[in-house]
């Protein structure tokens, strides 16, 4: 009997710890694709980003996004990370960032708040984002 509750102790700890490291495992992943995705933004692989952490249904529409950007001569100075969430056990994470940027031929440095729903998707086992770029005006 006693050799029967130690057995169920210890899977009951390791099933514990394996939840725990999944979690985390989640939650590093979201951190990197998170800071991976704005350094892309910010060093103008605009389209690059797109490719790789917008969902494939809001793809076009990103694509086209970056293309107005790009026509528009859309600069982009840089970002802070002002707040982000991993929220492991829905699988989703929200992140509100800053970017600073200007239109040329204007120098004048703006802001915009940039806020960026991620979701993380099993099949293909990657973070990608939900939500579009910001309007830079």
């Amino acid at each position: 009997m006693m050799r029967l509750l130690r057995l169920g102790l210890l899977l009951v700890c390791c099933l514990t710890v394996t939840a725990c490291v999944s979690d985390s495992g989640l939650s590093e992943e979201f951190e990197k694709s998170m800071r991976a995705y704005n350094r892309m933004l910010r060093w103008q692989e605009v389209e690059a980003a797109g490719m790789a952490y917008i969902d494939k249904d809001q793809r076009d529409e990103f694509m086209s996004q970056a293309e107005s950007l790009r026509r528009r001569g859309v600069t982009l100075a840089d970002f802070r990370i002002l707040t982000f969430e991993c929220l492991p056990d829905k699988k989703t994470g929200d992140v509100v960032a800053e970017f600073d940027y200007f239109i040329l031929p204007s120098n004048r440095i703006r802001t915009v708040t940039y806020r960026q729903e991620w979701i993380y998707q099993d099949p293909v086992k990657s973070w990608k984002l939900k939500s579009g770029l910001p309007p830079f005006e």
